[in-house]
């Protein structure tokens, strides 16, 4: 027995130490559903509880401007996006910055009608056709995160398309079994559609981006 103990401390066959741990792999790249949602401030209003830069009531000299682009309540003289007649629920938010050179494209300004979306799918890019309206507070959480993503997402093109009213040809077109804004229509860069979300689910957006 002595004998194979001193064999042993001769030859070095006391226990191997243990193998060093592996290292830990490096973190996978955040998705984008981990991107935070940007917090939208609230505009600063006026006595007729509107934005107070943008008030027609206090500044009439720019209702020709809203005019301009249709945003307009004939019924009740102001701007759409501003009447809380037609639609109470209306907030005044004020958007992060688009990021510089973030491919962002207004394709249907006013309700017009939009035959189809795949003339505007960018070919190795997410592309987010985003139908919302002026008058639509849950669209601008939608504007906001897209903001918030495509800071560090230059493979996303952002495709923005205005409703204007329910009945616009454009609304005839896609909206007739949508039933709340926003409503968003997601194709990847192989230019296949990938899928839609309908009403306020940045959950579901994001995971549609990943």
């Amino acid at each position: 027995m002595m004998r194979y103990l001193l064999l042993c401390l001769l030859l070095g066959c006391a226990r191997a130490p243990a193998p060093a741990p592996a290292p830990a792999p490096a973190p996978a790249p955040a998705p984008a559903s981990a991107v935070a949602r940007p917090l939208l401030a609230l505009a600063a209003t006026c006595e007729h509880k509107m934005p107070a830069d943008e008030c027609t009531v206090c500044h009439p000299e720019k209702s020709a401007e809203f005019k301009a682009r249709g945003d307009w309540c004939d019924e009740h003289v102001v701007p759409e996006s501003h009447c809380l007649l037609c639609h109470p629920e209306l907030k005044f938010f004020v958007l992060p910055p688009l990021p510089e050179g973030a491919d962002m494209v207004m394709v249907s300004r006013m309700g017009e009608d939009v035959p189809s979306l795949e003339p505007f799918v960018v070919p190795g890019k997410v592309t987010v056709f985003d139908f919302y309206a002026y008058w639509c507070g849950p669209c601008k959480e939608v504007d906001a995160f897209m903001h918030g993503v495509m800071k560090d997402r230059p493979d996303i093109a952002y495709r923005k398309l205005n409703i204007f009213q329910w009945d616009s040809p454009l609304a005839k077109r896609y909206m007739t079994n949508v039933q709340s804004m926003p409503y968003l229509v997601v194709y990847g860069p192989d230019g296949k559609k990938k899928g839609e979300v309908k009403g306020i689910d940045v959950d579901a957006l994001a995971r549609l981006l990943e």
